[in-house]
């Protein structure tokens, strides 16, 4: 059996330096009707909620604009306007990527790679996010 690696904290950017910046940031609620008019702007109903990405079942709200980036805080905050909902693939594909760059991309997962067809028309609804 291989041991495990010794890691340094630099190295575990995803859990200790987002865990401790989720910690200290604001995390704005949302008001009464926030949540349901972001989803009327990417075209979906509290009824029906699917991945903005690639149109699977939503399992996750994403951070569109990462709380992240290069090991700092990015200044973007935990609210309804940085969020979409995802679903749990997409979500770990695009990790602290930028949103258009990863749905565009080739990295394993983008709704590019899982041949996605209306990838225009996501990529218009998420840009109107404001």
């Amino acid at each position: 059996m291989k041991l495990r690696t010794l890691l340094k904290i630099t190295s575990r950017t995803s859990s200790v330096t987002n865990g401790f910046v989720q910690a200290i940031i604001p995390s704005i609620e949302p008001r009464e009707g926030e949540r349901a008019e972001a989803l009327v702007i990417l075209g979906m109903t509290p009824g029906r909620i699917t991945c903005s990405y690639c149109g699977a079942k939503a399992t996750d709200w994403d951070h569109l604009r990462p709380l992240v980036r290069n090991k700092r805080p990015s200044g973007y905050v935990n609210e309804i306007r940085n969020l979409a909902p995802s679903c749990g693939p997409c979500n770990q594909s695009k990790s602290g990527a930028d949103w258009r760059a990863w749905i565009e991309g080739s990295a394993k997962g983008s709704p590019r790679t899982k041949v996605v067809t209306d990838i225009a028309e996501r990529l218009a609804r998420l840009a109107a996010v404001p």
